[in-house]
């Protein structure tokens, strides 16, 4: 394990545990809603590594029924995917990372995000890696970096030394037009 996943993996578990401390709380205080996992909650398939992301991610999921299918498509699999601020090789605003821990029956992705993007660039660029980890979280049989690199040598497009596919490109443009015709996020950004 390079000294960045074993970094990523210790914040991991930092969040994690916030997470649970956060929800313990917010159930001692009646604060969960409608039976639907809270962002950080150890139930939540998709997780904001901050308040910050974890608002973008909740107010994408009211906002884009895009997002809002990714979010519960991702749900129905047996992936965790955590939303991190960091930056990514090559200049990219937003990547999903080429790595993968399982953890119980679990397997756990992450997804980083150039932390000065604001608004809709950000939740569309959610949206648009989200669309990536589902990818990946349909094939059972995935539970490495490596083979998350096979998928994408066979299915995606490689692109200035990272992959892409047109499904991702499509959700993150559809994230970002629900977006600018809702009320949820309406800053002009």
């Amino acid at each position: 394990m390079d000294r960045t996943t074993r970094t990523l993996a210790i914040a991991v578990v930092g969040v994690a545990v916030l997470g649970w401390v956060s929800n313990a709380r917010a159930m001692q205080s009646g604060e969960s809603s409608a039976g639907r996992p809270r962002l950080m909650s150890p139930e939540a398939r998709v997780r904001g590594g901050s308040g910050r992301l974890a608002a973008a991610i909740r107010d994408a999921v009211a906002g884009s029924s895009t997002f809002h299918r990714l979010v519960d498509q991702i749900g129905a699999t047996d992936g965790v995917v955590y939303v991190l601020e960091g930056h990514c090789k090559r200049g990219l605003g937003a990547c999903l990372i080429l790595d993968m821990s399982v953890m119980g029956a679990n397997r756990v992705l992450w997804i980083r995000i150039d932390p000065r993007k604001m608004d809709r660039d950000l939740m569309g660029s959610i949206g648009h890696e989200l669309q990536h980890a589902l990818e990946v979280l349909s094939h059972a049989s995935i539970t490495s970096g490596s083979a998350m690199i096979l998928l994408y040598n066979k299915e995606g497009a490689k692109e200035g030394g990272h992959f892409e596919t047109d499904a991702a490109i499509k959700a993150g443009r559809a994230v970002r037009a629900e977006l600018e015709a809702s009320d949820i996020v309406n800053h002009g950004k």
